[in-house]
């Protein structure tokens, strides 16, 4: 890679991700986030196997618990529990998790200049303009990574809406002996949407989150009844609210200097609000472009769009048909899945990633750089690795 100075606003799961794979490949990138680190964030904080995969080593060092048991629950059913050792998730606290993230950034070159929050950018035809309260600078290109709702997206006429987005409130609780530590609970009596319980380290995390605007007012009494039925008291943590983008933004992800990653482009799924795996695929897609634009082989940023799409479109499209169902008619869609082992193989491939992006069979997808790549980077001008971890057989073969 040439010189290129990249700007990427916002060091979470997409822009971290981004920053350190540039550096890597000798990018002179800047990563700003507005927040002193390490900063809070709200989020259940579960990785699964797809994301376990893609984030350094260091991160997975701030891991609190794994839970392989999920108890799904609907009205008038009793809970099915699900033991999915293959599909095991990781308890994480983002606040040492993203702080995990952007240090692995740092030692790969990235300039972090965190408490700098961002307040204006614009494009120009030879380059990108952000403004700080350390003044204006101009950088080559720009990855908008920070979260919902992205001013950075906003001011560059991007902001377009998410095809989904949920409001979710959320509250850290001492444990209680009612319930394992070991377990995990989706609730799904919540009118377009669900409530969860996620055992962390010490404590308890506790939330719920619908898609229906007409039911954001009553979700605060329904944490306070589902944390209750679970017999813990929500008076003992705060409350605090969030959104959930799903789907990618309707309209475009990218222009010829500027993309979209993570929340920023509503990466999250629309059934489980999955966000850290997709956010970080994203990054990983988007240092793809990056480079690829860098090396000649693209005119500009714009094809990104299509290969964000191309990477999680058909498997938020899956999840989004599951949720729709779920919406519907809870008890028939858990019904279905204590009856059916194919829909809970489904569940588990979309939780353990074992269909594409996340895992590549037979030849490299969108996330690899490997010689003569049989994907989009064919013509033998592929870079000599894959992005997202090792290279699988088939390259090794070929390399």
């Amino acid at each position: 890679m040439s010189t290129l100075s990249v700007a990427v606003v916002g060091a979470g799961p997409a822009g971290s991700t981004t920053a350190r794979l540039l550096a890597e490949r000798g990018a002179r990138v800047t990563l700003f986030e507005a927040a002193r680190l390490p900063r809070s964030k709200l989020c259940g904080g579960g990785l699964t196997p797809k994301a376990q995969r893609l984030v350094p080593a260091a991160a997975m060092a701030t891991v609190d618990r794994r839970v392989d048991r999920v108890e799904l629950r609907a009205g008038g059913l009793r809970p099915l529990g699900l033991q999915i050792p293959e599909a095991a998730i990781a308890m994480v606290e983002r606040t040492r998790f993203d702080l995990a993230l952007t240090e692995a950034a740092a030692t790969a070159g990235a300039v972090v200049r965190d408490g700098e929050p961002v307040s204006g950018a614009a494009e120009q035809a030879d380059g990108v303009t952000l403004r700080t309260d350390r003044g204006e600078e101009r950088f080559d290109a720009l990855v908008a990574a920070d979260g919902e709702p992205s001013h950075t997206a906003r001011w560059l006429g991007l902001a377009t809406p998410a095809r989904r987005r949920a409001l979710a409130l959320e509250v850290d609780l001492p444990f209680t002996e009612r319930l394992p530590i070991d377990t995990a609970i989706l609730d799904y009596r919540v009118p377009a949407g669900y409530a969860w319980y996620f055992p962390k380290g010490d404590h308890a995390n506790l939330g719920i989150g619908s898609y229906r605007a007409a039911r954001h007012g009553a979700l605060r009494a329904e944490l306070t009844r589902f944390a209750r039925d679970l017999g813990l008291d929500p008076d003992q943590g705060r409350i605090r609210g969030h959104w959930i983008p799903t789907g990618l933004r309707r309209g475009q992800l990218a222009t010829r200097r500027v993309l979209l990653a993570g929340d920023a482009a509503a990466t999250a799924d629309p059934f489980f609000g999955e966000g850290i795996s997709y956010a970080v695929l994203s990054g990983v897609v988007a240092a793809q472009a990056v480079d690829d634009w860098a090396g000649g082989w693209l005119a500009d940023l714009r094809a990104y769009d299509g290969r964000l799409r191309r990477a999680l479109g058909p498997a938020l499209g899956r999840l989004g048909w599951i949720a729709r169902l779920a919406e519907l008619t809870p008890f028939v869609a858990l019904t279905v899945v204590r009856l059916s082992s194919t829909v809970r193989e489904s569940a588990v491939d979309a939780i353990a990633g074992r269909r594409p992006p996340f895992v590549m069979e037979g030849h490299c997808e969108l996330a690899c750089l490997c010689p003569d790549c049989e994907g989009p980077r064919a013509g033998g001008r592929a870079p000599e690795r894959c992005w997202a971890g090792e290279p699988h057989a088939a390259c090794k073969e070929r390399s």
